[in-house]
């Protein structure tokens, strides 16, 4: 994993309608590799603007990241465990593959039951 600076700019996450920039860099990530990761060709972000459901994907990103930054305040952390982490009770997905899939709510359920203290 790449390394690049921490986000400066922890209020990002209560934005609404985020940019693939805003979300690729809270992730670490460059746009390039979330587009990849999200199933959607990054060339075509060139010559279509974002559309309602990848806007859509984007906002459950942010929303799933905003939850586990609650629990794992260090950006870095935060969106490493997001990105590399299977959990067991995502059927061994990572968060993000959770969301990709259309599982957000199943992400939020999980971390849900992390704060209280249950395992994953």
């Amino acid at each position: 994993m790449r390394m690049r600076s921490r986000n400066s700019n922890p209020g990002i996450l209560e934005e609404h309608s985020l940019s693939l920039n805003d979300v690729a860099s809270m992730l670490d990530l460059t746009p390039q590799e979330l587009t990849s990761l999200l199933r959607r060709p990054y060339s075509l972000m060139h010559h279509q603007p974002i559309d309602e459901p990848f806007q859509q994907r984007l906002d459950e990103l942010a929303r799933v990241l905003k939850r586990l930054r609650e629990l794992r305040p260090d950006p870095l952390a935060a969106a490493f465990h997001f990105k590399n982490t299977p959990i067991a009770l995502l059927q061994h997905r990572t968060l993000l593959e959770a969301v990709r899939d259309g599982d957000t709510l199943s992400a939020l359920r999980y971390l849900q039951s992390v704060s209280g203290g249950q395992n994953g």
